[in-house]
């Protein structure tokens, strides 16, 4: 039963690594988007504030151009933010699982070895009982 909760453990501590890993991952691709969202905000208020200065139709084309690619960049990074966010809750729930599997085990094992030391216990006593027992019987067989 130990190799069990051994192996149940060094499972555990795998997939919370998984864990870690795909929330840094997932933390990562948020805080792309939310430069990218930003950037965008940034560059609209720039060409806002050019055109009211009056922009040659080049320019204007070439800033609208920009923010499409920007778009398209922000919905690829958004779609990217949910499928991290799927993949981490896979692997959260996997972590759940076998953490709990990896709990449950400790605590067999523990009851286990629980179990076996008073057994130990009453062996032991029983050997002391018996070997005053013995004694007794021989101090009153020798009076």
């Amino acid at each position: 039963m130990d190799k069990v909760a051994a192996v149940a453990k060094m499972e555990a501590q795998k997939s919370a690594l998984q864990f870690s890993e795909r929330q840094k991952s997932h933390g990562e691709k948020l805080a792309q988007l939310e430069q990218l969202v930003r950037f965008k905000e940034d560059y609209e208020q720039r060409l806002s504030a050019r055109g009211g200065e009056g922009m040659d139709p080049r320019q204007l084309q070439d800033y609208r151009l920009f923010l499409s690619r920007l778009n398209e960049a922000i919905t690829q990074q958004t779609q990217e933010l949910q499928g991290s966010e799927e993949s981490l809750q896979e692997v959260r729930q996997e972590w759940a699982s076998k953490h709990q599997r990896n709990q449950a085990l400790d605590q067999l094992v523990e009851g286990r070895q629980r179990e076996r030391s008073k057994e130990r216990e009453k062996l032991e006593q029983k050997r002391v009982d018996d070997n005053v027992l013995t004694r007794n019987s021989q101090n009153s067989d020798g009076e």
